[in-house]
């Protein structure tokens, strides 16, 4: 019986000290537009980072790349959408690298905010509520004088006198 529960802990053990697959992602709205994000994030990977792109699309806002840690490939992901300025954002970016944990994630969304700001200046205003008008008061249309009154019919459907 003791063999049983110390073969049963030593499986849960074994479990337990197996690395989970890690898998996250880290995702920002960016008050820049698009071509700015797309130009910077490509560079920032590229260049600065020094890490092969696999694939890329700047029509559907992705970049495929290989994350280099220790000699070993993560693959990478940059994924940029749209926004409407109106709303406040003017991109939104999403990273992954599979395999890594998620502050990985977070440095290259920091890194990539920096050189932003490096490179084109604080971000775009968010947009600001128009004003309100005061309304003016409704003017109401003139009464029609006593001789503009029209008659009304009598109630036993005659006539009236005039």
């Amino acid at each position: 019986m003791r063999a049983h529960v110390w073969t049963g802990l030593a499986c849960i053990a074994a479990l337990v000290a197996l690395p989970a697959s890690v898998s996250a992602r880290k995702q920002s709205d960016l008050r820049y537009p698009f071509e700015q994000v797309w130009n910077a994030s490509l560079r920032m990977v590229r260049v600065d980072l020094r890490m092969p792109v696999t694939d890329r699309d700047s029509e559907a806002g992705y970049l495929l790349f290989d994350y280099l840690d220790h000699g070993k490939r993560f693959p990478g992901s940059l994924e940029l959408v749209r926004g409407e300025r109106e709303k406040g954002a003017a991109t939104k970016i999403v990273i992954q690298v599979q395999g890594m944990p998620g502050y990985v994630e977070q440095m290259l969304l920091e890194r990539l905010q920096q050189k932003l700001r490096a490179e084109f200046g604080e971000p775009l205003e968010p947009p600001r509520a128009p004003a309100q008008k005061p309304k003016a008061p409704e003017e109401k249309p003139p009464a029609p004088a006593d001789d503009d009154v029209p008659l009304a019919p009598s109630h036993d459907g005659l006539a009236p006198d005039s």
